[in-house]
């Protein structure tokens, strides 16, 4: 159709901040007093000519707005909600995802495909106490529809007059295939049903109890492992620490030594999982009698140089000039002499480590003297991404 919609769009009112290209952002003011995120069901094109109250132009909007049928759901009400809105009141939020086939769908769990997008809302508020502010960050979740169970797929046998009878043109687009979800409904504390277009679901991933006990396991030996993003280049060593459900995705969370950071990741979305021991594969080692002849900073060298040999991230503790202390993991790294500015060509270079910092995202220099403890992690770095990950 010409309009700008299809069935399965997610679409929201011209009010509400998202866009098509902007999601993650933090909603201020009033959060009660923003719009749901809907998706449209149904499509009735506007076949007959518009023209102006006022001066009776023709606004050439023949076939380019329509009125859509949008579904949502709303935590208030325990309701799946609808309304017919015009087109020209809504902006697209995200183009509708695959086509999902009704044998995938059978026995499946399954959402509004808006669940994931509001469970990623975020509320900001201002805390004032004792003349301190504070920002609060928490979630928005009015929204979010419940995880269902799909008890059945009937074909949509609503008869409908799809086409115009003076054009043949289609005017009117329906889902031919509704699917029945059965879902726990807190409001009246009891089961309920609902027929919803196939095109306005998402299906949720199923895990197998035998992979969350493997994962368990991880968890239970806090042992150190490497694993890798599907789809990405990214590959790290994590400590697993618990394991989490979210609208149910599974989640291992645990500390990312590449980040330096407690990061969560979807368990459905790793591979090429392996224990590694040790994780740390080289630091000073203060005992080793031929080291303990070398000052600190030599050291600290000696490890750095074994690290651009084999390609391998350098983790180190740093103190800068006003003597904050960060931890930085740093790959693509050497070691260069340069020069202090503003002084004299004969005076004595400042050594200094030289690479991308994960921490920072962007290359960065560390004088080698302000290095506080320097170590090899047991994985070597990409050398062909970009500094993408």
């Amino acid at each position: 159709m010409e309009h700008l919609f299809n069935l399965g769009d997610i679409v929201a009112l011209k009010s509400h901040p998202y866009t098509s290209e902007l999601q993650n952002i933090l909603i201020s003011g009033e959060p009660q007093l923003v719009s749901p995120l809907m998706i449209i069901v149904e499509i009735i094109k506007d076949s007959q000519d518009v023209f102006d109250e006022f001066t009776g132009v023709n606004l050439q909007l023949k076939g380019k707005t329509a009125n859509c049928k949008c579904v949502w759901y709303s935590s208030k009400s325990a309701q799946f909600e609808e309304a017919w809105l015009s087109s020209k009141l809504l902006k697209l939020v995200k183009r509708r995802g695959k086509a999902i086939a009704k044998s995938d769908v059978i026995d499946s769990l399954v959402t509004l495909s808006t669940a994931q997008m509001e469970l990623a809302k975020v509320k900001s508020s201002l805390n004032i106490e004792n003349e301190n502010k504070r920002t609060n960050l928490n979630p928005l979740l009015s929204f979010v529809s419940p995880l269902m169970q799909v008890i059945g797929v009937p074909k949509n046998d609503k008869k409908e007059a799809l086409f115009d009878v003076k054009t043949g043109n289609k005017k009117k687009e329906i889902s031919e295939q509704l699917v029945k979800c059965k879902w726990f409904n807190p409001s009246s504390d009891k089961m309920s049903e609902v027929l919803i277009p196939i095109e306005a679901l998402s299906i949720v991933p199923s895990i197998s109890e035998a992979m969350l006990n493997e994962y368990a396991q991880y968890v239970r030996s806090k042992q150190h492992l490497t694993l890798t993003i599907e789809g990405s280049s990214y590959q790290t060593i994590f400590l697993p620490q618990k394991i989490k459900c979210s609208h149910g995705i599974y989640f291992i969370v645990g500390y990312d030594y590449i980040k330096n950071k407690t990061r969560e990741f979807p368990i459905l979305k790793l591979s090429n999982i392996t224990l590694v021991s040790p994780f740390v594969v080289q630091a000073p080692n203060f005992k080793d009698t031929e080291l303990n002849t070398l000052g600190f900073e030599e050291q600290n060298k000696r490890v750095i140089t074994k690290g651009i040999q084999e390609k391998k991230y350098l983790r180190i503790r740093y103190k800068d000039k006003n003597n904050n202390l960060t931890i930085r993991t740093i790959k693509n790294y050497e070691i260069k002499e340069i020069p202090p500015l503003g002084t004299l060509t004969n005076v004595k270079p400042i050594e200094y480590l030289t690479g991308f910092c994960e921490l920072r995202k962007d290359e960065r220099h560390f004088q080698l003297e302000r290095i506080q403890s320097v170590e090899i992690l047991n994985i070597s770095y990409p050398t062909s991404d970009n500094n993408q990950n």
